[in-house]
């Protein structure tokens, strides 16, 4: 019982936190003239993740907030660097709820559109390193 109105707590934070940063999102846009669709993409990936991600994970080398998880999710770094990391296991990730009553503690649904869900992969995407 405890455990699940913990979940409860936590999960009504996280959609809180994400609905303020989802709200400064909207507010602020993206700034990227002159640049190519998949630049544009990526740099909007990057400031959704800047705004909604970083609470829990670390988003890129200058995130300007550390997450607040005592242990944090996987760095985005390291999440592109994973050898089964594309498009479709992101989306399909990104689209899937991994909280359960079990397991309170798992990643909550961000609570994304399509269209950020898009912006976000192009973004980790675009961390993966060149080899």
């Amino acid at each position: 019982m405890w455990q699940s109105v913990t979940g409860s707590v936590v999960e009504v934070r996280m959609r809180l936190i994400a609905t303020i940063a989802l709200a400064g999102l909207a507010l602020t846009g993206v700034s990227a003239q002159g640049a190519s669709p998949d630049a544009e993409q990526v740099e909007r990936g990057r400031q959704i993740a800047d705004r909604v991600c970083w609470i829990c994970h670390v988003t890129g080398t200058n995130s300007e907030f550390s997450p607040i998880l005592r242990v944090p999710g996987p760095d985005f770094h390291a999440i592109a660097a994973r050898p089964g990391t594309t498009a479709a296991t992101l989306t399909a990730f990104l689209h899937t709820a991994h909280r359960t009553e079990d397991k309170p503690y798992m990643m909550p649904d961000p609570g994304l559109s399509d269209e950020m869900i898009t912006a976000v992969v192009s973004y980790i995407l675009s961390l993966k390193p060149h080899s």
